[in-house]
């Protein structure tokens, strides 16, 4: 089986696409592969969706070369173990700044970098088929990303470390604003200064930025301000507004 494109190679070049995943169906897998996203984010936190459901989104999209990355709630070992031998391209975890960064990349790699659980009896590795151990190590190491959202007032605490974690640092900026005070408030005064201090933070050591966007005008902006990892909407929202325009366009007049 081929193996999706990396995205770490991607992002050095060009910013990278996404959107989340919220139906676990390859149809919709299907779909956003062909409409040109360069990755998905399989949204385990906010769906109604099991851990079963998730990984087959995962193989759909591998099947179909498009990285499919999962947004988890929390460190659940057995979880992320499953979702990355299914052939997840990296894990997103809620609230992963600070300390909890450190343990993702933990649970996301194999020794001598974290402590992952190891089998070659799985999809992503082949199952073992034409692979070493050693080999699928340094392959799995070299390309799963670590993600950490950054969307708790208190996203400066112990962040260089969670930045010499991360392989994404990511903004959620609809729960940063709640917690800090500005609900909704994308551009208010402590969201801006929260965002350059990430951003700043990102920039030392070389992370690529990534972001939540809720239109395509908030995508434009972020790759004007240089973010690599773009999630646009998700397949709700878009399904939302093409069955509205659709609806609108068969209203009868004055109905």
């Amino acid at each position: 089986m081929s193996l999706p494109i990396s995205l770490r190679e991607l992002m050095a070049e060009r910013p990278a696409l996404g959107t989340f995943l919220k139906i676990p169906r390859f149809e919709i897998v299907d779909i956003l592969a062909l409409s040109g996203f360069d990755f998905v984010v399989c949204d385990y936190e906010h769906s109604q969706m099991s851990v079963g459901e998730a990984c087959d989104a995962v193989r759909a999209g591998r099947a179909r070369g498009l990285p499919v990355l999962v947004r988890v709630p929390a460190l659940d070992r057995g979880d992320i173990n499953r979702l990355l031998e299914a052939g997840a391209a990296g894990i997103q975890l809620a609230r992963g700044s600070g300390a909890a960064a450190g343990e993702l990349r933990k649970l996301v790699s194999y020794p001598p970098l974290g402590t992952r659980s190891v089998s070659l009896a799985q999809p992503a590795a082949d199952y073992g088929m034409g692979v070493t151990l050693t080999g699928h190590f340094e392959r799995s190491n070299s390309t799963v990303l670590a993600v950490g959202q950054f969307e708790t007032a208190d996203y400066a605490d112990g962040i260089d470390a969670a930045m010499a974690a991360l392989d994404v640092a990511f903004i959620g900026p609809v729960d940063l604003s709640v917690d800090l005070g500005t609900p909704g408030e994308l551009d208010s005064a402590p969201m801006r200064a929260a965002a350059e201090a990430i951003e700043a933070a990102a920039a030392a050591q070389g992370v690529p930025m990534g972001i939540f966007a809720g239109s395509a005008e908030a995508a434009a902006d972020a790759v004007a301000r240089g973010y690599r990892y773009i999630v646009a909407g998700s397949d709700l929202t878009m399904l939302a507004g093409g069955a509205r325009q659709f609806s609108s366009l068969l209203q009868p007049a004055g109905g």
